[in-house]
């Protein structure tokens, strides 16, 4: 770049500078190990990452997405986060995944939840019948099966069970 300046009596000056770059792209914002739908007895484990390869980064809002996948919300979950690069340029980016419940997952988070062999046996039971009986198109047997499954879950709420994964359960049957 050249650039020249010219004074009140009409004097100029002339300077060359070489080797500026200007930097006009923006940074990126990208999620990786998002598997898109996730029952609720799956762990999320998604890593957000901010790049930029001219400037760098100067700041960003990245946060990993993990957890077991009934702590999200059941249905759509979106994040999104953004990065500013040196040069003050804002890149964005974003990931959504489904949070889905299904009789055997729920089953088979009983079987993590129910340290008692017997009675998480007789929830999945519970559980496998609702799902034949909603196969066939029997509402009122399925809803009679899940309304049963609640019932012994707040039984054995803090007893057999912790109180919090008792409360997980109910929610997550009554989602079904």
């Amino acid at each position: 770049r050249t650039g020249t300046a010219v004074d009140n009596a009409g004097n100029s000056a002339s300077a060359t500078v070489s080797n500026i770059n200007i930097d006009k792209t923006l940074p990126t914002v990208t999620y990786s190990g998002n598997i898109g739908t996730y029952t609720v007895d799956q762990t999320v484990n998604i890593t957000c990452s901010a790049a930029d390869a001219l400037s760098g980064i100067a700041s960003d809002t990245c946060q990993n997405i993990s957890g077991p996948a009934y702590s999200f919300s059941l249905g759509t979950n979106t994040f999104s986060a953004t990065a500013t690069d040196k040069a003050d340029n804002v890149g964005s980016g974003s990931t959504s995944f489904t949070v889905i419940v299904t009789y055997d997952s729920l089953c088979n988070l009983v079987k993590q939840f129910m340290p008692q062999q017997g009675i998480a046996n007789s929830l999945c039971v519970k559980l496998k019948n609702a799902a034949a009986a909603e196969a066939r198109g029997n509402l009122n047997a399925k809803a009679g099966l899940l309304g049963a499954f609640v019932n012994e879950v707040e039984a054995q709420s803090g007893k057999a069970m912790a109180a919090e994964h008792a409360a997980i359960l109910i929610r997550l049957a009554k989602a079904l």
